[in-house]
């Protein structure tokens, strides 16, 4: 099954170079003082700090490029982001390095689409459920509408549950979820949706349908909500901001690598041998590299093909094997003309069908001007589109969205599919905890184990996302190099 994106996959490079792929008859073996595994913001934040220390470091990358969930696609107007897409307020330290390394940042809040429900811009995103399109002035009255009492003239999805969770949380600063006294906290999504007097039908609608974490409201804790909110809302506080590198985000970790220097691509990392004073990181092409101190920025999904000598403690391999990733799928499709000057309607849409969750980005040349559609597939349609395979599923959420809309049909075209959960390297797009696994889990997850130390978003504590990499990057540096 192909999981990659339809253009040329060298063009995602471009500003790399191959200066930064190790020539052949290097010294693949030679001893450095750290060793990091992942090439991705997390990897290369600790790299940059080793290095700016004074150490030497070498990163190894499996993928054929840098940037790990920042994949942006060139050769498409705008630069359409497979991956990460928004450096929020909050964002210190990824907005200081694109800064320190000549990276520019476009502030794009102002073009990008509200959420579904949202009461910023009510004529955003359009609500297509059962088949139909359902115009905002109909929905209160709908016979579809599902809506709890009281909120029937809110139109479903993540603003509106997001809106009943800032309402509800009980966290004083977005740091309590990782505190003991939070554990009590931990219920499902489910539990706590019902306690608000949610009927079933009300839960599916607007959580399971096009959902963000997990695959329904009975896996997904609800202390990673409260926190998820409270960190939202301080970045919000912070500046209410959405920066995008110029040129894509994918920029960010390429000036990274290229100041960091070493590191070597096509390096899939299959063990660490820790003997004595070193650890030997061992590499699927029979290549080694020996390092007093290794960092390993491998999303979870990815460490569960790695052999680990000695064993993990018995907490940490739990951890690794059981803790989920969330799924998601993007499709990029580039509209022929504006066909939604002829029904009058957004071309973005929230819906229940296999089309998904349609937005309608405005980051090309002119800022008016829609430059293509991003369809979201997370959880279980994340699983159909995948299925289905590359081909098969842009031409469903084509023909889904024409059915929907028939001004559309024949105008849009499929330019990028990018599936993460059948990335190898990544397993799925952001760590998702389900209830009890936060004070169990992440304790162990966070833990060195001898010379090895662990960073990545699935480890952050205090910030999400982008910033969560680059935050665990920088404990993992201090940690490593507290210790040459």
């Amino acid at each position: 099954m192909h999981s990659g994106f339809r253009i040329d996959r060298r063009a995602a490079l471009t500003g790399l170079g191959a200066a930064l792929v190790a020539k052949p008859g290097a010294a693949q073996g030679a001893q450095v003082d750290v060793v990091v595994i992942g090439a991705g913001l997390s990897g290369l934040n600790a790299a940059l700090l080793i290095k700016d220390q004074g150490f030497k470091v070498a990163v190894l990358e499996a993928r054929d490029r840098v940037g790990g969930r920042l994949l942006s696609l060139q050769g498409v107007e705008g630069t359409p982001e497979l991956g990460g897409d928004s450096i929020l307020g909050g964002y210190g330290r990824m907005q200081d390095t694109a800064r320190r390394l000549g990276v520019k940042l476009i502030d794009f809040a102002a073009r990008r689409d509200s959420s579904p429900g949202s009461q910023q811009d009510p004529t955003t995103v359009e609500l297509a459920i059962g088949g139909q399109v359902i115009r905002r002035d109909a929905w209160p009255t709908h016979p579809l509408n599902v809506m709890p009492d009281g909120a029937k003239s809110r139109f479903p999805g993540r603003a509106f549950f997001e809106s009943i969770v800032d309402k509800n949380n009980p966290l004083r600063s977005a740091e309590d979820w990782a505190e003991p006294d939070s554990a009590k906290f931990d219920g499902t999504v489910y539990a706590f949706l019902k306690k608000q007097g949610w009927s079933d039908a009300a839960i599916d609608l607007n959580y399971n349908t096009n959902t963000s974490y997990g695959t329904s409201a009975h896996e997904v804790s609800m202390l990673m909500w409260y926190y998820s909110q409270a960190w939202f809302k301080l970045q919000s506080d912070i500046a209410r901001v959405s920066f995008k590198a110029d040129g894509g985000n994918q920029r960010v970790p390429q000036a990274m690598a290229a100041a960091v220097g070493d590191v070597r691509l096509n390096k899939r990392v299959v063990a660490f041998q820790q003997d004595g004073a070193r650890v030997v990181v061992r590499c699927d092409d029979g290549s080694a590299v020996s390092a007093k101190q290794v960092i390993c920025s491998l999303p979870i999904p990815a460490m569960r093909g790695v052999k680990f000598d000695p064993v993990l403690p018995p907490a940490k391999t739990k951890a690794i094997a059981t803790v989920p990733f969330q799924k998601a799928t993007k499709i990029v499709l580039i509209p022929k003309k504006p066909f939604w000057r002829e029904d009058g309607l957004s071309p973005a849409m929230w819906t229940d069908t296999d089309a998904g969750d349609v937005r309608a980005m405005r980051e090309g040349r002119d800022p008016n001007r829609i430059n293509c559609l991003l369809a979201w597939g997370r959880g279980f349609l994340a699983d159909r589109w995948d299925a289905l395979g590359e081909k098969a599923a842009i031409a469903r959420v084509i023909a889904e969205y024409e059915r929907l809309r028939p001004a559309a049909k024949g105008q849009l075209k499929g330019v990028a599919f990018k599936s993460w959960q059948n990335d190898p390297y990544a397993g799925g797009v952001w760590v998702i905890w389900k209830p009890g696994q936060i004070h169990e889990c992440l304790p162990a997850l966070r833990e060195a184990a001898g010379r090895i130390h662990f960073c990545g978003e699935h480890v952050a504590v205090s910030n999400r996302g982008m910033e969560g990499a680059m935050e665990t990057g920088e404990q993992a540096a201090l940690q490593a190099m507290a210790l040459l």
